[in-house]
């Protein structure tokens, strides 16, 4: 169903996970930022590198010593909050199976518009490749994104760099509609312009071809949230890509994250196994 058909509901309740999950959104945060103030000093690698002058304008690289793909995560927040920062367990816990991550910041609306959110991340991603290619001549990527930044990965995969290094596409709960935003509170900070709207469908303006997709939301999610993900799987299905779709029972729109992030739990070790097969 498309976000038109929960119009005689409530579409703040359907579209805006915070409103959805209430006071527990500020715990579950506040949970993140703890855990990965603890986890930071676990992680290989550099922090804060710059691919431009905005303060945001920033990534962290981990490498590790297997021949893993480079996961590059983008974060959260309705293009309009949250920091990389506050995954910085999820990059251990994926660190922790061997993977190599980059988590990439990008500077925020109201200050740019979602237009320039998609150009600074394409001169993040052309950076972090060219860092990348220094020590690994022909190195493979996996775009994760979560939320707002499954919507950007969806984008992002059509960047010029990743052409044949691009092995496969993650996204997490994410908002593919865009011109729901049009008509919820978060459009406040966010100035989505009909144009805007238009452009950054990721449903009339698919993904790459070719890569294979993992797409997931959780269980617990509003109904018309869990339609974005369907309504992405069933536009990808239909044109023949290869792909996984799961509804993560008992997982909420952030605990999602951690399940599928850590591989001692039964969905992150099939998302695992799933990451590390895009190889063989």
């Amino acid at each position: 169903m498309s976000w038109q058909d929960w119009k005689a509901h409530t579409l703040e309740r359907q579209f805006n996970p915070r409103v959805a999950l209430g006071a527990k959104t500020d715990d579950i945060l506040a949970i993140w930022e703890a855990k990965s103030q603890g986890a930071r000093s676990h992680l290989p690698g550099q922090f804060d590198i710059a691919y431009g002058d905005h303060p945001l304008m920033r990534f962290d690289y981990h490498p590790s010593a297997s021949d893993a793909p480079v996961i590059i995560n983008i974060h959260g927040g309705y293009w309009r909050s949250l920091d990389k920062s506050a995954m910085h367990h999820h990059m251990a816990d994926l660190s922790r199976s061997g993977f190599n991550t980059a988590n990439l910041n990008y500077p925020l609306c109201p200050e740019i518009s979602l237009t320039d959110i998609v150009k600074s991340l394409e001169r993040a991603v052309s950076e972090l490749i060219e860092l990348v290619r220094c020590d690994t001549p022909d190195p493979k990527f996996i775009l994760f994104g979560h939320s707002a930044g499954a919507n950007l990965a969806a984008h992002l995969s059509h960047h010029p760099s990743l052409q044949n290094r691009l092995v496969g596409v993650v996204a997490l709960t994410g908002i593919y509609e865009t011109e729901v935003v049009r008509h919820i509170t978060v459009n406040g900070d966010i100035g989505m312009t009909q144009k805007e709207a238009k452009r950054w469908c990721v449903i009339t303006n698919l993904p790459l071809v070719g890569p294979q997709y993992y797409i997931a939301v959780g269980g617990d999610e509003p109904s018309g949230w869990i339609d974005q993900s369907w309504q992405l799987a069933d536009a990808l299905s239909k044109r023949g890509e290869h792909l996984k779709f799961r509804v993560v029972q008992a997982a909420n729109h952030f605990d999602l994250v951690d399940k599928l992030c850590n591989s001692d739990t039964p969905d992150g070790l099939q998302l695992h196994e799933w990451m590390l097969k895009l190889i063989d």
